[in-house]
Protein backbone atom coordinates (compact mmCIF):
# COMPACT_ATOMS: atom_id res chain seq x y z
CA UNK A 1 0.00 0.00 0.00
CA UNK A 2 1.58 3.42 -0.83
CA UNK A 3 2.27 6.22 1.85
CA UNK A 4 -0.49 8.39 2.89
CA UNK A 5 0.15 11.89 1.66
CA UNK A 6 0.03 14.50 3.67
CA UNK A 7 -0.43 18.13 4.04
CA UNK A 8 0.26 20.67 6.87
CA UNK A 9 -1.75 24.11 7.74
CA UNK A 10 1.16 26.51 8.98
CA UNK A 11 5.09 25.89 9.89
CA UNK A 12 5.57 28.51 12.52
CA UNK A 13 4.76 28.37 16.24
CA UNK A 14 3.61 24.58 17.70
CA UNK A 15 3.12 23.40 13.31
CA UNK A 16 7.01 23.36 13.08
CA UNK A 17 6.63 20.11 15.94
CA UNK A 18 4.56 18.79 13.35
CA UNK A 19 7.05 20.22 10.58
CA UNK A 20 9.76 17.64 12.35
CA UNK A 21 7.77 14.73 12.53
CA UNK A 22 6.30 14.80 8.91
CA UNK A 23 9.77 15.53 8.09
CA UNK A 24 11.52 12.75 9.79
CA UNK A 25 8.58 10.16 8.90
CA UNK A 26 8.22 11.31 4.81
CA UNK A 27 12.43 10.52 5.14
CA UNK A 28 11.45 7.37 6.71
CA UNK A 29 9.21 6.16 3.70
CA UNK A 30 6.12 6.36 6.34
CA UNK A 31 4.21 9.13 3.92
CA UNK A 32 4.52 11.56 1.54
CA UNK A 33 4.47 15.20 2.55
CA UNK A 34 3.41 16.90 -0.03
CA UNK A 35 1.81 20.06 1.29
CA UNK A 36 1.96 22.53 3.54
CA UNK A 37 1.27 26.14 4.14
CA UNK A 38 3.62 28.31 4.93
CA UNK A 39 2.60 31.63 5.59
CA UNK A 40 5.47 34.64 4.27
CA UNK A 41 5.83 36.15 7.79
CA UNK A 42 6.60 32.25 8.81
CA UNK A 43 9.33 31.59 6.49
CA UNK A 44 10.86 35.41 7.76
CA UNK A 45 10.90 34.29 11.43
CA UNK A 46 12.11 30.54 10.37
CA UNK A 47 13.48 30.30 7.04
CA UNK A 48 14.81 26.42 8.15
CA UNK A 49 11.03 25.71 8.05
CA UNK A 50 10.92 25.80 3.81
CA UNK A 51 14.33 24.47 3.36
CA UNK A 52 13.22 21.50 5.47
CA UNK A 53 10.08 21.14 3.43
CA UNK A 54 11.74 21.78 0.09
CA UNK A 55 13.96 19.22 0.82
CA UNK A 56 10.87 16.49 1.05
CA UNK A 57 9.73 18.12 -1.75
CA UNK A 58 6.90 19.59 -0.22
CA UNK A 59 4.86 21.93 -2.28
CA UNK A 60 4.10 25.09 -0.23
CA UNK A 61 1.20 27.58 -0.37
CA UNK A 62 0.52 31.23 0.80
CA UNK A 63 -2.74 30.66 1.95
CA UNK A 64 -4.93 28.00 3.24
CA UNK A 65 -7.51 28.45 0.43
CA UNK A 66 -4.71 28.20 -2.15
CA UNK A 67 -3.41 24.43 -0.60
CA UNK A 68 -7.12 23.59 -0.49
CA UNK A 69 -7.93 24.32 -4.33
CA UNK A 70 -4.50 22.23 -4.75
CA UNK A 71 -5.52 19.09 -2.65
CA UNK A 72 -7.18 17.17 -5.39
CA UNK A 73 -3.73 17.33 -7.58
CA UNK A 74 -1.90 16.96 -4.43
CA UNK A 75 -3.67 13.62 -3.78
CA UNK A 76 -4.26 14.39 -0.36
CA UNK A 77 -5.53 11.93 1.85
CA UNK A 78 -4.76 13.66 5.42
CA UNK A 79 -4.05 16.89 6.61
CA UNK A 80 -2.99 18.16 9.59
CA UNK A 81 -4.35 21.17 11.28
CA UNK A 82 -2.48 22.69 14.43
CA UNK A 83 -3.59 26.03 13.42
CA UNK A 84 -5.18 28.95 16.49
CA UNK A 85 -8.44 27.71 18.63
CA UNK A 86 -10.63 29.89 16.79
CA UNK A 87 -9.87 28.61 13.14
CA UNK A 88 -10.09 24.94 14.08
CA UNK A 89 -14.13 24.64 12.85
CA UNK A 90 -13.73 26.67 9.93
CA UNK A 91 -10.81 25.03 8.45
CA UNK A 92 -11.67 21.40 9.53
CA UNK A 93 -15.00 21.52 8.20
CA UNK A 94 -13.53 22.67 4.97
CA UNK A 95 -11.13 19.97 4.68
CA UNK A 96 -13.53 17.10 5.47
CA UNK A 97 -16.09 18.78 2.72
CA UNK A 98 -13.07 18.35 0.19
CA UNK A 99 -12.81 14.88 1.28
CA UNK A 100 -9.29 14.37 2.95
CA UNK A 101 -8.78 12.83 6.78
CA UNK A 102 -8.01 15.54 9.49
CA UNK A 103 -5.84 15.94 12.78
CA UNK A 104 -6.97 18.88 14.17
CA UNK A 105 -4.37 20.02 17.24
CA UNK A 106 -6.29 20.09 20.92
CA UNK A 107 -8.49 21.39 21.98
CA UNK A 108 -11.17 20.27 19.35
CA UNK A 109 -13.20 23.45 19.48
CA UNK A 110 -14.54 26.35 22.23
CA UNK A 111 -18.28 25.56 22.37
CA UNK A 112 -20.96 23.12 22.22
CA UNK A 113 -23.11 24.35 19.12
CA UNK A 114 -18.94 24.13 16.89
CA UNK A 115 -18.98 20.65 18.32
CA UNK A 116 -22.00 19.63 17.22
CA UNK A 117 -21.68 21.24 13.44
CA UNK A 118 -17.80 19.21 13.67
CA UNK A 119 -19.53 15.73 13.87
CA UNK A 120 -22.27 16.65 12.07
CA UNK A 121 -19.64 16.84 9.13
CA UNK A 122 -18.13 13.93 9.75
CA UNK A 123 -20.63 12.15 9.65
CA UNK A 124 -21.87 13.61 6.35
CA UNK A 125 -18.56 13.10 4.83
CA UNK A 126 -17.20 9.84 6.18
CA UNK A 127 -14.14 11.37 6.83
CA UNK A 128 -11.48 10.82 10.10
CA UNK A 129 -11.44 13.68 11.91
CA UNK A 130 -8.97 13.05 14.91
CA UNK A 131 -7.74 15.54 17.92
CA UNK A 132 -4.26 16.05 19.06
CA UNK A 133 -4.32 14.76 22.42
CA UNK A 134 -1.41 12.79 22.13
CA UNK A 135 -0.90 11.31 26.10
CA UNK A 136 -3.86 9.49 25.12
CA UNK A 137 -1.72 7.51 22.50
CA UNK A 138 1.19 6.89 24.98
CA UNK A 139 2.17 3.52 26.23
CA UNK A 140 2.31 4.05 29.71
CA UNK A 141 -1.18 5.59 29.31
CA UNK A 142 -2.75 2.50 27.35
CA UNK A 143 -1.25 0.31 30.03
CA UNK A 144 -2.46 2.46 32.40
CA UNK A 145 -6.17 2.54 31.13
CA UNK A 146 -6.02 -1.47 30.72
CA UNK A 147 -5.35 -2.03 34.30
CA UNK A 148 -8.22 0.28 35.39
CA UNK A 149 -10.20 -1.48 33.07
CA UNK A 150 -9.35 -4.68 34.59
CA UNK A 151 -10.44 -3.63 38.08
CA UNK A 152 -6.55 -3.06 39.63
CA UNK A 153 -8.05 -0.53 42.44
CA UNK A 154 -11.23 -1.26 42.50
CA UNK A 155 -13.67 1.51 41.32
CA UNK A 156 -12.44 4.64 40.99
CA UNK A 157 -13.77 6.99 43.31
CA UNK A 158 -11.49 10.24 43.25
CA UNK A 159 -8.92 11.59 40.15
CA UNK A 160 -7.10 14.70 40.69
CA UNK A 161 -4.53 16.31 38.68
CA UNK A 162 -2.36 19.36 39.55
CA UNK A 163 -0.41 21.29 37.17
CA UNK A 164 1.82 24.14 37.37
CA UNK A 165 3.29 26.11 34.36
CA UNK A 166 4.19 29.72 34.45
CA UNK A 167 4.06 31.73 31.65
CA UNK A 168 6.05 34.66 30.50
CA UNK A 169 4.42 38.06 29.75
CA UNK A 170 5.04 36.69 25.64
CA UNK A 171 3.44 34.27 25.78
CA UNK A 172 0.40 35.96 26.19
CA UNK A 173 1.76 38.63 23.39
CA UNK A 174 2.96 35.90 21.21
CA UNK A 175 -0.07 36.17 18.62
CA UNK A 176 -3.45 37.41 19.04
CA UNK A 177 -5.41 34.93 20.54
CA UNK A 178 -3.47 34.08 23.62
CA UNK A 179 -5.22 34.64 26.97
CA UNK A 180 -8.42 35.68 25.04
CA UNK A 181 -12.19 35.11 25.05
CA UNK A 182 -13.07 36.21 21.26
CA UNK A 183 -11.49 36.90 18.41
CA UNK A 184 -13.80 39.19 16.37
CA UNK A 185 -16.96 37.34 16.99
CA UNK A 186 -15.61 34.09 17.21
CA UNK A 187 -15.02 32.15 20.69
CA UNK A 188 -11.82 31.69 21.69
CA UNK A 189 -11.99 30.94 25.18
CA UNK A 190 -7.80 30.44 25.87
CA UNK A 191 -7.14 29.10 29.48
CA UNK A 192 -5.12 26.29 30.97
CA UNK A 193 -7.86 23.86 31.13
CA UNK A 194 -8.56 24.56 27.32
CA UNK A 195 -5.70 24.91 25.91
CA UNK A 196 -1.92 23.94 27.24
CA UNK A 197 -3.24 21.65 30.20
CA UNK A 198 -6.27 20.38 28.01
CA UNK A 199 -4.38 16.98 27.81
CA UNK A 200 -4.42 15.90 31.53
CA UNK A 201 -8.29 17.15 32.44
CA UNK A 202 -9.06 14.57 28.61
CA UNK A 203 -6.88 12.24 30.57
CA UNK A 204 -9.13 11.93 33.22
CA UNK A 205 -11.86 11.34 31.56
CA UNK A 206 -10.48 9.26 29.27
CA UNK A 207 -9.22 7.14 32.13
CA UNK A 208 -12.19 6.93 33.61
CA UNK A 209 -14.67 5.70 31.03
CA UNK A 210 -15.85 2.76 30.49
CA UNK A 211 -15.05 1.91 27.95
CA UNK A 212 -11.27 3.07 25.86
CA UNK A 213 -13.62 5.19 22.87
CA UNK A 214 -15.90 6.02 25.80
CA UNK A 215 -14.52 8.94 27.79
CA UNK A 216 -16.26 9.97 31.26
CA UNK A 217 -18.85 12.88 31.00
CA UNK A 218 -19.20 15.02 34.07
CA UNK A 219 -22.72 16.37 35.06
CA UNK A 220 -21.83 19.19 37.15
CA UNK A 221 -19.07 20.90 38.16
CA UNK A 222 -17.86 23.74 40.53
CA UNK A 223 -15.12 26.19 39.90
CA UNK A 224 -13.08 28.89 40.83
CA UNK A 225 -11.28 31.01 38.12
CA UNK A 226 -8.92 33.44 39.19
CA UNK A 227 -7.10 35.99 36.49
CA UNK A 228 -3.61 37.41 37.70
CA UNK A 229 -2.16 37.72 34.29
CA UNK A 230 -3.38 40.82 32.01
CA UNK A 231 -5.48 38.81 29.94
CA UNK A 232 -9.16 38.34 28.57
CA UNK A 233 -9.85 35.13 30.29
CA UNK A 234 -8.74 32.70 33.56
CA UNK A 235 -4.60 31.77 34.29
CA UNK A 236 -5.57 29.99 36.92
CA UNK A 237 -8.45 27.19 38.19
CA UNK A 238 -9.72 24.53 40.50
CA UNK A 239 -12.39 22.52 39.14
CA UNK A 240 -14.21 19.93 40.82
CA UNK A 241 -16.51 17.70 38.11
CA UNK A 242 -18.75 14.82 39.12
CA UNK A 243 -19.34 11.65 36.70
CA UNK A 244 -21.08 8.67 37.78
CA UNK A 245 -19.71 8.35 41.15
CA UNK A 246 -16.47 9.73 40.24
CA UNK A 247 -14.91 12.94 41.35
CA UNK A 248 -12.50 14.59 39.11
CA UNK A 249 -10.52 17.62 40.31
CA UNK A 250 -8.30 19.57 38.27
CA UNK A 251 -5.51 21.98 40.08
CA UNK A 252 -3.78 24.29 37.31
CA UNK A 253 -1.75 27.51 36.95
CA UNK A 254 -0.03 29.71 34.70
CA UNK A 255 0.38 31.62 37.10
CA UNK A 256 3.37 29.94 40.10
CA UNK A 257 6.39 31.04 40.60
CA UNK A 258 7.84 27.54 39.79
CA UNK A 259 7.63 24.89 37.70
CA UNK A 260 5.41 21.53 39.26
CA UNK A 261 5.41 18.81 36.42
CA UNK A 262 1.55 17.64 35.87
CA UNK A 263 0.49 15.01 37.76
CA UNK A 264 -2.62 12.59 37.94
CA UNK A 265 -3.23 10.67 41.13
CA UNK A 266 -6.07 8.26 41.34
CA UNK A 267 -8.04 7.27 44.26
CA UNK A 268 -9.78 3.58 44.19
CA UNK A 269 -12.14 1.19 45.99
CA UNK A 270 -8.79 -1.14 46.21
CA UNK A 271 -5.48 0.77 45.93
CA UNK A 272 -4.24 4.16 43.97
CA UNK A 273 -2.37 4.82 40.55
CA UNK A 274 -0.22 7.87 39.30
CA UNK A 275 0.50 9.37 36.47
CA UNK A 276 3.36 12.01 35.98
CA UNK A 277 4.22 13.69 32.55
CA UNK A 278 6.77 11.66 30.92
CA UNK A 279 8.06 10.21 33.59
CA UNK A 280 6.05 6.94 34.79
CA UNK A 281 2.39 5.74 35.86
CA UNK A 282 2.05 3.39 38.47
CA UNK A 283 -0.70 1.18 40.07
CA UNK A 284 -0.54 0.11 43.95
CA UNK A 285 -2.70 -2.80 45.97
CA UNK A 286 -1.99 -3.34 49.14
CA UNK A 287 2.21 -4.24 48.92
CA UNK A 288 2.02 -4.71 45.35
CA UNK A 289 3.41 -1.81 42.83
CA UNK A 290 3.52 -1.97 39.13
CA UNK A 291 5.42 0.52 37.38
CA UNK A 292 4.90 1.46 33.94
CA UNK A 293 7.70 3.75 32.36
CA UNK A 294 7.10 6.55 29.96
CA UNK A 295 9.19 7.20 26.91
CA UNK A 296 10.02 11.16 25.87
CA UNK A 297 7.18 13.15 24.60
CA UNK A 298 8.21 13.39 20.91
CA UNK A 299 7.95 9.80 21.24
CA UNK A 300 4.41 10.12 21.97
CA UNK A 301 3.51 12.31 19.31
CA UNK A 302 5.11 10.28 16.99
CA UNK A 303 3.03 7.41 17.99
CA UNK A 304 -0.27 9.36 17.93
CA UNK A 305 1.19 10.12 14.03
CA UNK A 306 1.49 6.23 13.56
CA UNK A 307 -1.73 5.71 14.85
CA UNK A 308 -3.64 8.26 12.92
CA UNK A 309 -2.26 6.98 9.59
CA UNK A 310 -2.72 3.21 10.06
CA UNK A 311 -6.63 4.81 10.56
CA UNK A 312 -6.47 6.13 7.48
CA UNK A 313 -5.33 3.31 5.64
CA UNK A 314 -8.43 1.62 7.29
CA UNK A 315 -6.58 -0.16 9.84
CA UNK A 316 -7.80 -0.97 13.68
CA UNK A 317 -5.31 1.34 15.94
CA UNK A 318 -6.84 4.01 18.99
CA UNK A 319 -7.37 7.77 18.19
CA UNK A 320 -8.79 9.90 19.75
CA UNK A 321 -11.99 10.78 17.98
CA UNK A 322 -13.94 13.98 17.83
CA UNK A 323 -16.56 12.31 19.52
CA UNK A 324 -14.21 11.57 22.30
CA UNK A 325 -12.44 15.10 22.42
CA UNK A 326 -16.29 16.38 22.39
CA UNK A 327 -16.31 14.66 26.43
CA UNK A 328 -13.50 17.40 26.90
CA UNK A 329 -15.38 20.87 25.01
CA UNK A 330 -18.35 19.50 26.77
CA UNK A 331 -16.60 19.80 30.06
CA UNK A 332 -14.78 23.25 29.65
CA UNK A 333 -17.72 25.67 27.19
CA UNK A 334 -19.44 26.54 30.21
CA UNK A 335 -16.79 27.84 32.26
CA UNK A 336 -15.97 30.53 29.59
CA UNK A 337 -19.53 31.49 28.74
CA UNK A 338 -21.17 31.26 32.27
CA UNK A 339 -17.82 31.09 34.68
CA UNK A 340 -17.25 34.48 36.71
CA UNK A 341 -13.48 35.11 36.57
CA UNK A 342 -11.96 36.77 40.30
CA UNK A 343 -8.93 39.30 39.79
CA UNK A 344 -5.87 38.23 42.17
CA UNK A 345 -5.53 41.46 44.44
CA UNK A 346 -2.71 43.29 42.46
CA UNK A 347 -0.48 43.26 45.59
CA UNK A 348 -0.49 39.89 45.57
CA UNK A 349 1.19 39.40 42.08
CA UNK A 350 4.86 40.02 41.48
CA UNK A 351 7.49 40.00 38.86
CA UNK A 352 10.43 37.85 38.00
CA UNK A 353 12.72 37.49 35.07
CA UNK A 354 14.61 34.31 33.84
CA UNK A 355 16.52 33.91 30.84
CA UNK A 356 15.63 37.46 29.36
CA UNK A 357 11.84 36.58 29.89
CA UNK A 358 9.36 38.35 32.52
CA UNK A 359 6.76 36.73 34.30
CA UNK A 360 4.22 37.82 36.71
CA UNK A 361 3.75 34.82 39.51
CA UNK A 362 0.98 34.86 42.43
CA UNK A 363 2.87 35.56 45.69
CA UNK A 364 1.94 32.03 47.76
CA UNK A 365 0.08 30.29 45.40
CA UNK A 366 2.62 27.48 44.97
CA UNK A 367 2.36 24.65 48.13
CA UNK A 368 -0.93 25.76 48.77
CA UNK A 369 -2.41 24.50 45.30
CA UNK A 370 -0.60 21.53 45.82
CA UNK A 371 -1.63 21.20 49.21
CA UNK A 372 -5.48 21.61 48.04
CA UNK A 373 -4.95 19.48 45.18
CA UNK A 374 -4.15 16.61 47.55
CA UNK A 375 -6.74 17.54 50.17
CA UNK A 376 -9.33 17.73 47.49
CA UNK A 377 -10.12 21.19 48.85
CA UNK A 378 -10.86 24.76 47.32
CA UNK A 379 -7.92 27.43 47.81
CA UNK A 380 -9.88 29.25 50.50
CA UNK A 381 -9.55 26.07 52.43
CA UNK A 382 -6.21 25.39 52.01
CA UNK A 383 -5.44 28.87 53.28
CA UNK A 384 -5.20 31.38 50.65
CA UNK A 385 -7.09 34.72 51.93
CA UNK A 386 -8.06 36.07 48.50
CA UNK A 387 -9.90 32.89 47.33
CA UNK A 388 -13.96 32.91 46.84
CA UNK A 389 -15.99 29.98 47.40
CA UNK A 390 -16.11 27.77 44.29
CA UNK A 391 -19.30 28.57 41.99
CA UNK A 392 -21.94 25.78 40.50
CA UNK A 393 -21.76 25.99 36.97
CA UNK A 394 -24.37 23.91 34.58
CA UNK A 395 -22.77 21.92 32.37
CA UNK A 396 -23.83 22.67 28.63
Amino acid sequence: MNPARVCLVGVGGYARVHLRHLVDFHSRGLLRFVGAVALPAEMEMDPEARTAAEACGTRLFASFESMREALPELRADLVVLPTPIHLHVPMAVTLLRAGVHVLVEKPLTATARELEELLRVEAQTRRLLAVGFQYLHAGEVQALKAALDAGAIGRIRRMSVHAAWPRSHSYYTRNDWAGRLRVNDAAVFDSPVTNAMSHFLMLMLFLAGRRTGEPARPQRVSAELYRAQRIESFDTCVLHYEADGTRFDFYGTHSSRAVERPSLLIEGADGRAEWVQDSHATIERGIARKVFEAKPESATREQMLRDVLARVRGEASFVCTATMAGAHVHSIAALHERGAIVDVPANCVKQREEDGQVFSYVENLDQPLLDASRRGVGLREAGVPWAVAPQAIELL
